[in-house]
Parts: structure tokens; sequence; C-alpha cells
């Protein structure tokens, strides 16, 4: 509703629309083509409706948030940080999907959670709301509340190194791991 206000009270210029549905497009692509990197035939898809609708309603549904992505920059950019937070999520570790197939990753990954207690995979799946949410709620404190640039500097550097540190161990933790296998082949 909001947004909508904006477009009747502003004066937008026309390319400022077709910006905006270029950044959610872009947005929405990198997450529908990683799904589907992933999992064509949608067994690992964790959102239940989507693997309910199947692809073709997953492609249409993403016209109405297109339209809406390209009145307002700042929707659009923000459907942009959500779907590439989806692609991450999606390609983290495809590669063991991929060599696995998707059928054989699934039946692996229910025959572990048989053997798992619950509140190991509750306790092992928290690793999001640390990473989003709990840095997201500090941001928006320390931005709103205490008007603290500083502090949301230090928490932007603290995401920077991790991602980049976080990427560079983990390759190399399963290079290690590959080049250990050949090595005793």
């Amino acid at each position: 509703m909001v947004m909508i206000f904006q477009l009747i009270l502003q004066n937008v210029e026309w390319y400022q629309f077709i910006i905006n549905a270029i950044i959610t497009i872009i947005g929405r692509l990198l997450d529908i083509l990683s799904t589907r990197y992933v999992t064509k035939e949608l067994k690992l898809e964790t959102n239940k409706i989507a693997r309910r609708l199947g692809w073709r309603w997953m492609i249409i549904l993403q016209i109405p948030i297109v339209i809406l992505g390209s009145l307002d920059f700042y929707f659009s950019f923000f459907i942009l940080w959500w779907s590439i937070f989806l692609f991450a999520n999606n390609i983290e570790g495809s590669w063991y999907i991929k060599e696995a197939g998707e059928e054989e990753y699934q039946k692996e990954i229910k025959l572990r959670l048989e053997k798992s207690k619950k509140w190991k995979i509750m306790f092992s799946e928290l690793s999001s709301l640390l990473k989003f949410t709990l840095v997201g709620i500090f941001i928006i404190v320390f931005l709103f509340v205490f008007k603290d640039l500083l502090a949301i500097f230090l928490i932007a550097l603290a995401l920077i190194i991790q991602g980049v540190f976080g990427t560079i161990s983990s390759i190399l933790y399963l290079l290690d791991l590959k080049q250990d296998k050949s090595e005793k082949s």
C-alpha cells in the first residue's frame, strides 16, 4: 500500500521501473536457477508449497513479484538480497547432491534423520537464525536506536571476514579430504 502511495505521490521516471524490474528479475533468477540446479525434481525443495505447485507455477508466481518489485527501488533491492541469500543456501554443498544424485541424497538424509534425536536436529539447524536473524536485529538496533555507525561497520566487517575465511577454510578442508582419498588410492 505504501508503495502505491509513493508511486502516486512521487514523480518517478519510467526508466526507474525498468531498473527495479531488472534488479528483481536478477534476484528471482538466482533463486529459481539455483533451485533447479540442485533439485530438478523438487525432492529437496524445503518449501512445501513450492514443491506441491511444481516448476510451472513457481515460475508463474514470479510475475507478481517482479511487478511489485518494479514499483519501488527499495522493495526490488530487498527482493534481490533475499534471493541472494536463497541462492547461497541452495548452492551450499550442492557438489555433494550433484555427485550422490537427488534421490540418493534424500534417502541418505532420511536414514540419518531416523537415527538422530529431534533436539540434535533442531540444534544443528539454528545457524541461519544466528547468521541472519541475530545480525539483522543488531544492525537495526544499532542503526535506529543507538545510531551507532561504528557498531554497524564492525558487524559488517565481521560478516565480510567470516564470508572470506569461512569459504576459504571450507574449500581447503574439502580439497584436503579429496587429496587424502586420491593419495590412498
